[in-house]
């Protein structure tokens, strides 16, 4: 069994003032960086960054044995984004799917979720009841996912279709599930060498 991390970091930042979440700096080094370590750390085999705004200076800064992929529709939304990472995850077992605004992803938190997820179930972990990332998927559900999405909403019409086989698991103690959106959330998470 292998495991594919696919990172969604795609986005243009707007409500962010128009930079890339990827490069924000978190810890003395970029938040891709946080999010792509817990995912190997986690028991992640392979890497794949999708990008689109910033796409040149985000590969930049990608670490070594990192897979990069460009999704030119970006702007259409987070749909296209899964698409275009489960495309180029088609040689593994298992997807775990994650956005790059999760600042408090754990490789403890991979690592549990991964070693819950059973076959033909979706792994979903909760955070004080409400649902959160990384989601595990087969790879042929992640597929069926990528093709049902539409717009910004990602996976949630599959999982909505697919609640009886959806496995909440919780999760609230392993990590802070708050993502980074506005100026404000990088105070309210804390992050410690904020730069603007």
């Amino acid at each position: 069994m292998s495991t594919v991390g696919i990172v969604l970091a795609a986005g243009d930042g707007s409500r962010l003032g128009g930079r890339a979440k990827a490069l924000l700096p978190h810890r003395g080094r970029p938040l891709l960086h946080t999010v792509i370590s817990a995912l190997v750390e986690g028991g992640c085999d392979e890497i794949v960054v999708v990008l689109g705004a910033y796409a040149d200076d985000v590969t930049a800064a990608c670490p070594p044995g990192i897979t990069p992929v460009v999704n030119p529709d970006w702007r259409q939304g987070m749909s296209t984004s899964l698409r275009c990472g489960v495309d180029a995850a088609a040689d593994h077992d298992t997807v775990a799917l994650t956005v790059v605004d999760f600042p408090g992803i754990t490789a403890e938190l991979v690592s549990t979720v991964l070693r819950a997820h059973e076959r033909g179930t979706v792994t979903l972990p909760v955070f004080d009841g409400r649902p959160g990332h990384p989601v595990v998927f087969d790879h042929a559900d992640a597929v069926s996912a990528a093709r049902e999405a539409v717009g910004d909403e990602g996976a949630r019409s599959f999982l909505t279709r697919n609640k009886q086989r959806v496995r909440r698991l919780e999760c609230t103690s392993l990590a802070d599930a708050g993502d980074i959106d506005t100026v404000d959330d990088l105070w309210r998470l804390g992050r410690p060498d904020r730069d603007d």
